[in-house]
């Protein structure tokens, strides 16, 4: 007899749970999806001990006749799809016809279930994936499943399950993430006869938000949309402000499913480049609206994967909306009396090109440069200098307070990358070369990297051994330590890996370059010096945060003064 034996179906049906069914979350996210597709207004998930002992979600569905319930449970039985052409015009959450056999295989599973063509339902009990018991029952219209004892059939599972908080936590991120996208939909999230969360069927998206994100998202969150040719892009995007250290603020679906996808995820980071800091992560909700033969959604058992047919064009999409609504910086607007609602939008804003918000050829109006002092023409006055350190200024509707680093920082910052992606970074010829001497490592990186540092504004020649004739150096760094600077540079340089993205990388040099020119805290400046570090902020693309995310500006409104000093 040969070594190799077709497996009893029974070994089968594990080993395929073990791709849809990781987690108990797992669980949740399958019962939930059928009950949206049978078009549920309520659904109730009920779980007990982090779901390990118990998982019930009930729902207000269409339901299911006697027969269609016990084929459900069935392998690859499913009423969403017939044949392989149906694969690229997905509608529905569920389609493989995999989820309830997998999640019967490895638990013990109920099933109650009623539809409008019949007076009684059904009650099917299933254990380990066979079918112990069914019988006729009163319930009202919709499903009910729950899973008892989960992995009970495959024990070693469950050493790879966290803690039960740590269960919960990824059942509660679940849902909240479910509700976000269907507001016509009530949530309730019971754990161990405990009602965690409710979301109560809302009119529109903006009233769910902080029900699922939290109330300290209330007012920091501003929508956005971009539509052009097959690609429909909306959603909301926090101030930088509103920052996470991890990825889960992200929120990403397409076609209304929820995913997990590296390429939209770091389109989402790519717009807050320049605005958060490098280890936060912004709080952004996106959905991507795509023909369903422009994406697969038929990745991985678990559906969390999606493919893009055309992934240069969505990755652009997104990031032309988002950066569409961060260069506006609508947060720096006068906010509402209460300040505690969240608002839609008056504005939707939208890029009907093609090209990217920071493309040379379209951002002329944001060039910076240096004016003489008849150009200047401030539009509020200047009131003074706060410790040597913030600027003062009246405007129409109360004050603003620059903070003149930090507002320096972002001016030369974008200054800067236009130059750098021209190669036209500005320098200053030294009148007699300096010579840098630099450690092995060091000199290996800088004449692996002449061209450049070049293009940033250090023209180098060897001049032997480790040792370099400096010839120029960049204009904003020529009274401000420059030989440091391009030390600190060419160190950086040299601890990259062969793996560094390289324009990423030297998207931080540039950064540092920025830093080192600006105009330092404790330094006196002059009036007509702070009006023109506004008028610049004024037009810069992303006036309202430092290239290290700090707040670039301050505006205190006459409605914050009057509430400060109790005239309301």
């Amino acid at each position: 007899m040969g070594k190799i034996k077709t497996l009893p179906p029974e070994v089968i049906c594990k080993i395929a749970a073990g791709e849809v069914v990781e987690r108990p979350a797992s669980v949740v996210k399958e019962l939930m999806e059928n009950s949206l597709d049978a078009q549920s207004r309520e659904i109730k998930i009920e779980v007990q001990s982090g779901g390990k002992k118990l998982i019930r979600v009930i729902d207000d569905g269409e339901g299911m006749t006697p027969e269609d319930a016990r084929s459900a449970i069935q392998r690859h039985s499913t009423s969403k799809i017939e044949s392989a052409e149906d694969l690229f015009a997905i509608h529905s959450f569920g389609f493989r016809g995999e989820a309830l056999s997998a999640i019967a295989s490895v638990s013990r599973m109920k099933i109650i279930t009623r539809n409008d063509s019949t007076l009684a339902g059904v009650e099917i009990n299933i254990e380990g994936g066979e079918i112990k018991e069914a019988k006729e029952v009163g319930c009202p219209l919709g499903t009910s499943v729950e899973a008892r004892d989960l992995f009970y059939t495959v024990p070693a599972r469950l050493k790879f399950l966290k803690s039960q908080g740590a269960e919960l936590s990824r059942i509660g991120e679940l849902v909240a993430k479910v509700a976000l996208a269907n507001p016509q939909t009530h949530f309730q999230f019971i754990h161990d006869g405990k009602l965690l969360a409710n979301y109560p069927i809302r009119e529109n998206l903006t009233s769910r938000l902080a029900e699922a994100l939290g109330r300290e998202t209330a007012g920091k969150l501003f929508y956005f949309q971009f539509k052009s040719g097959w690609v429909e892009i909306q959603g909301y995007a926090g101030e930088p402000g509103l920052t996470r250290p991890n990825g889960r603020g992200i929120y990403l679906y397409v076609n209304r499913r929820p995913v997990q996808d590296r390429l939209l995820a770091h389109a989402v980071i790519e717009a807050y480049r320049h605005l958060i800091p490098k280890d936060r992560y912004p709080v952004t909700v996106l959905f991507v609206q795509v023909p369903p033969a422009a994406v697969d959604v038929n990745v991985h058992p678990s559906k969390w994967e999606v493919k893009f047919a055309d992934s240069e064009t969505i990755h652009r999409s997104v990031l032309l909306s988002l950066r569409g609504l961060l260069e506006k910086a609508p947060w720096l607007k006068e906010r509402r009396e209460d300040g505690n609602e969240l608002r839609e939008a008056p504005e939707v804003y939208t890029y009907p090109s093609g090209k990217s918000s920071f493309d040379p050829a379209t951002q002329e109006k944001f060039k910076l440069e240096s004016r003489g002092p008849n150009e200047l023409t401030p539009s509020v006055p200047f009131l003074g200098q706060i410790n040597r350190t913030y600027l003062l200024f009246e405007s129409s509707d109360g004050l603003t307070l620059l903070d003149q680093h930090a507002a320096h920082e972002r001016i030369l910052l974008e200054r800067l990358l236009q130059e750098f992606s021209r190669g036209l970074i500005r320098t200053q010829s030294l009148l007699f070369p300096e010579v840098i001497e630099l450690s092995i490592a060091e000199a290996n990186a800088a004449e692996g990297h002449l061209a450049e540092l070049e293009k940033m504004g250090f023209e180098l020649e060897p001049s032997g051994g480790r040792t370099f004739w400096v010839k120029t150096v960049p204009e904003i760094l020529a009274t401000q330590e420059p030989l440091q600077t391009l030390k600190d540079m060419i160190r950086e340089i040299s601890s990259w890996g062969e793996n560094a993205d390289l324009p990423d990388s030297f998207d931080s040099l540039i950064k540092m370059m920025a830093c080192r020119g600006a105009i330092p805290a404790s330094r006196t400046v002059s009036e007509q010096e702070a009006s023109a570090i506004l008028a610049d902020l004024e037009r810069c693309a992303s006036p309202s945060r430092c290239p290290h995310g700090r707040p670039t500006m301050l505006k205190i409104t006459i409605a914050d003064l009057e509430k400060m000093f109790g005239r309301r």
